[in-house]
């Protein structure tokens, strides 16, 4: 069944992607923009060329994952040529990665839960700085994501245990997580991290505050997952893991392995009399195509509602996805209980309903500051009024970067009610004013999310709820002229305290603590000084006895020897 839905799934990105003219026009002016430069078969690799000549998925993939940007599109693929003709990934030499398919480090073999192929990295096989692992990523990475063009992303298993310092390489870390946002878009569903020790812990944080550093892409914040040997056999089955791992698995990779995965001879190249008519096919479709759609369109494209974590920004690391993973259940933290008791119990005047769903707020959201939460925020109630049929739902805004929404897509089931909980990002607590939402709905026996938008096409009991949203009375933000006096006011008290310093030889020195340190140095002189005249008082006093005594013991000696000198004479 799991194999099923997957083949299914499969079928519908190679396909379902082409049924919207905007996204087919994408694809043409794409490969219009890179064919245009006349140096671009000197500038690429010709593999490159004849795949963007002729193959529409590999455009589609770059366009898919920027949603249909094709300005954004067209600077990633650049990058990407360039890197692929540097990297000469067509032409990695297997006999320079022999030593590590024999030590074992990475390799593809068996699936996990969710019918996704498997690329495993033994971390404790590496050390750091060795030469390689970029160049043996890139050549399964090639060869899977060639093969499959695209469609089925991978599960990175990497195996941590008997691991230290030495094993752990952030330039090799930072190499994947790059490749799958830019060189192949999508091609990574997760990452399972198997038995990290302690000591990495601190190194797996910085890693992970890449993937949410950067706000407006397509990299979700959870693409990592930490699993022990409890928790791994809730993503991969115990007949694909390794003894020390808690499984059965007893497979090592070989050579004989290998050449079952050498990847796909290049397309052949077509004649020159071939591709001159193919170019001239494709003029003609754009030429035709011209009059009917705008291409201007794409340059300046505004997207007015978006539910995808992607917006018109310069590429850079990963941004939180507002969907998360899909199975898991949305918490509901206990501070927002009363904001949900009173939509609950909201009048009949703030609900909006109609056969077969009922919505709360009707048509304006109100952020509010609640205990224990760092961003503003409101919730949405959809209430299934149907006693047969599910409800699915999307939300969308028009600033994904500024908005989180969880869940932003689900099913209401018949008889009960989905809460969905919209945060305003708290940087952004000043521009929320012109933001608007759209909330789609519609009856559907279909469990297939990813398929919403050509479901709610044909729907035929379906319904759009719109949203702008307002700051609620308890919400008291600094104004700017707040923050301007603030500013002013710490930009004061700095150049008074400057004024209580001098610099001599670029160091500089505060007046008021040199001037207590003297005071402190004169009063120990004082004390020094008093203490020192106390002593020769007593000095002098103690000599004075001292000679004193001294006279008297000659004076008694005299006088017996003059009285014998007289009896002498």
């Amino acid at each position: 069944m799991v194999y099923d839905i997957a083949n299914s799934r499969i079928f519908r990105r190679r396909s379902s992607t082409f049924t919207d003219p905007t996204n087919v026009l994408a694809v043409q002016e794409l490969r219009s923009r890179i064919l245009q430069d006349p140096v671009a078969s000197a500038k690429h690799c010709a593999e490159d060329i004849h795949r963007i000549r002729h193959e529409d998925w590999w455009l589609d993939r770059f366009l898919g994952s920027v949603n249909y940007d094709v300005d954004i599109a067209y600077a990633i693929i650049l990058e990407c040529l360039k890197w692929r003709k540097n990297f000469d990934v067509d032409r990695i030499s297997l006999l320079s990665l022999k030593p590590l398919l024999d030590n074992q480090l990475m390799y593809l073999h068996g699936k996990d839960l969710q019918n996704r192929h498997i690329l495993w990295i033994m971390m404790s096989k590496y050390k750091n700085g060795d030469d390689g692992f970029e160049k043996l990523f890139t050549f399964w990475m090639e060869r899977h994501y060639m093969e499959y063009k695209g469609c089925q992303p991978l599960t990175i298993f990497i195996d941590m245990s008997g691991t230290g310092l030495k094993n752990m390489s952030f330039d090799a870390m930072k190499f994947i997580i790059h490749s799958s946002k830019y060189y192949y878009p999508n091609a990574i569903e997760s990452i399972l991290i198997f038995d990290n020790p302690a000591i990495l812990n601190a190194s797996w944080k910085v890693i992970g505050s890449w993937l949410e550093s950067s706000a407006a892409t397509n990299q979700r914040h959870d693409l990592l997952t930490f699993v022990t040997k409890l928790s791994v056999t809730h993503y991969v089955p115990k007949s694909h893991l390794l003894e020390h791992q808690g499984g059965t698995d007893t497979f090592k990779f070989t050579m004989d392995e290998l050449a079952k995965c050498l990847p796909p001879p290049p397309p052949p190249k077509p004649s020159p009399k071939l591709l001159q008519q193919r170019m001239h096919s494709i003029d003609d479709t754009t030429n035709n195509n011209v009059t009917e759609f705008d291409f201007s369109s794409f340059q300046k494209r505004n997207v007015k509602f978006d539910e995808e974590s992607v917006t018109k920004r310069a590429p850079s690391l990963s941004r939180r996805s507002s969907r998360g993973p899909k199975g898991r259940k949305s918490h509901i933290p206990p501070s927002l209980r009363p904001l949900i008791e009173n939509r609950v119990n909201a009048p009949s005047d703030d609900w909006s309903s109609n056969d077969f769903v009922s919505i709360t707020p009707r048509d304006e959201l109100r952020l509010e500051k609640v205990d224990g939460e760092n961003d503003l925020l409101d919730v949405v109630l959809v209430k299934n009024q149907s006693s047969e049929t599910p409800i699915m739902f999307k939300f969308k805004t028009t600033s994904p970067e500024k908005f989180r929404v969880r869940p932003s897509s689900g099913i209401v089931q018949p008889g009960t009610t989905e809460i969905i909980r919209v945060y305003l990002q708290y940087e952004y607590r000043h521009s929320w004013s012109k933001e608007k939402f759209l909330l789609l709905t519609m009856e559907s026996s279909s469990t297939d999310l990813d398929s919403f938008s050509d479901q709610f096409k044909n729907a035929i009991n379906k319904a759009e709820f719109k949203f702008k949203c307002r700051l609620s009375e308890n919400v008291k933000l600094d104004q700017p002229e707040e923050r301007r006096s603030s500013f002013l006011l710490q930009q004061q008290q700095l150049q008074e305290n400057r004024k209580d310093r001098f610099s001599i030889g670029g160091i500089n020195f505060n007046v008021p603590l040199i001037i207590l340190v003297l005071f402190l140095f004169l009063i120990f002189q004082f004390f020094y000084i008093m203490q020192m005249r106390s002593d020769n008082a007593l000095l002098r006093e103690t000599l004075i006895t001292l000679s004193g005594q001294i006279k008297e013991a000659n004076v008694q000696n005299t006088e017996p020897i003059a009285e014998m000198v007289k009896n002498e004479l």
